[in-house]
């Protein structure tokens, strides 16, 4: 039965352009530095070209901060003069985010999290959503899940969970890809139990999991000596993934962990691969930089704000976007040979960090070791 299941999710996949972007995917990631680099200039030139045409809030910004030409060439060397966006202003000039050419494009509107405040609304389309399809069978793949593989989704988000609202075409869906989804805030005693037995039954390849809830998950476990399936990897995602958390998980569940960086907004941005020496920039659909408090771009080890630029959302193109994460880069290259940019670590949202009385940053991380 898995087999024709995995077929006719593959022959779905086929009727838009999913796989093809999965393969693009697959040979980029190969890529040399200067190669990526160029490819990966000539996508954000591609982008910053069609705003200055078609999105109306950025036709004058990109004309005063030097990006674009008087002959409509685009300049990246003044890319970092372009301010900055973020949710409030996303809200006010909704409108004029707009690409004037929507009618031509697959388009929905889509939500952020919220998890920094009051959620913001955000146009994407078909082309994006298949690219950010395509950037999730990378990660699998790198964490040891091919496509049709079993999975088990222990989520939190009730529009994804389709709480009350699961139709009969929803769960044939889930059903074909293989999919089970359990329910990340609803942790009782009695529910975790009811998880345990439904992962034992089901055996997935790969647990796609809230960073918190399968750490909950596998305390339960442990404190309670109980038996569970190892699936191939878990993949975490949601969530601050501290070095305990991991310790604790592949522990219990004698599996690695795989984590994965993103938002509503923007797709799935980073992902660890097997070596789990940092999170890899999905450089091709993504453009990333980290901000030092005095707006200079962060060096490696150093903290910073993460800003995204996501290359493939033409319908409402979101540039040097303030995402509200902090994190640095990797002071070294993966030795799996990826030269895609290294995130050594997302250290959590920027409202998670204070300043001390000597004007200096401090984690608040910090007081999780006395917790």
């Amino acid at each position: 039965m898995s087999f024709w299941k995995r077929w006719i999710y593959k022959q779905r996949l086929k009727q838009g352009n999913v796989l093809n972007y999965f393969e693009q995917l697959q040979k980029w990631q190969w890529l040399d530095q200067k190669a990526l680099k160029q490819l990966q200039e000539k996508r954000l030139s591609n982008l910053l070209l069609h705003a200055y045409r078609h999105v109306p809030y950025y036709r004058e910004i990109l004309k005063e901060s030097g990006v674009i030409t008087s002959k409509e060439q685009v300049n990246l060397s003044s890319f970092e003069k372009i301010p900055f966006l973020t949710k409030d202003i996303i809200r006010k000039e909704f409108e004029q985010l707009k690409s004037d050419d929507l009618n031509n494009r697959e388009w929905y509107l889509n939500t952020s999290g919220g998890s920094t405040g009051e959620p913001v609304q955000f146009i994407q389309d078909k082309e994006y959503s298949e690219w950010s399809h395509a950037i999730k069978l990378l990660d699998d793949q790198w964490s040891n899940r091919e496509i049709g593989d079993k999975q088990i989704r222990l989520w939190g988000s009730e529009r994804d969970l389709l709480v009350g609202q699961e139709t009969t075409k929803v769960r044939i869906g889930r059903y074909i890809r293989n999919e089970r989804w359990l329910n990340a805030f609803r942790m009782t005693s009695e529910q975790m139990k009811e998880y345990i037995e439904v992962i034992n039954k089901f055996k997935p390849i790969q647990i796609l999991a809230y960073v918190e809830s399968i750490f909950e998950l596998a305390k339960f476990i442990e404190q309670n000596k109980l038996t569970v399936h190892s699936p191939k990897s878990i993949m975490t995602s949601a969530g601050t993934l501290y070095p305990y958390m991991r310790e604790t998980i592949e522990r219990v569940f004698q599996t690695k962990v795989f984590n994965r960086y993103g938002s509503r907004e923007v797709g799935d941005i980073a992902c660890e691969c097997e070596h789990h020496q940092g999170l890899h920039v999905s450089a091709l659909t993504h453009y990333v930089e980290i901000i030092k408090e005095n707006g200079t771009l962060a060096q490696p080890g150093e903290i910073g704000e993460i800003v995204v630029t996501s290359l493939t959302n033409y319908a409402m193109p979101l540039i040097r976007y303030r995402i509200g994460d902090m994190g640095k880069w990797a002071k070294g290259e993966c030795d799996c040979g990826r030269v895609m940019p290294l995130i050594e670590e997302v250290n959590g949202r920027v409202t998670d960090f204070f300043i001390n009385s000597y004007g200096k940053k401090i984690d608040g991380r910090i007081f999780n070791t006395f917790l």
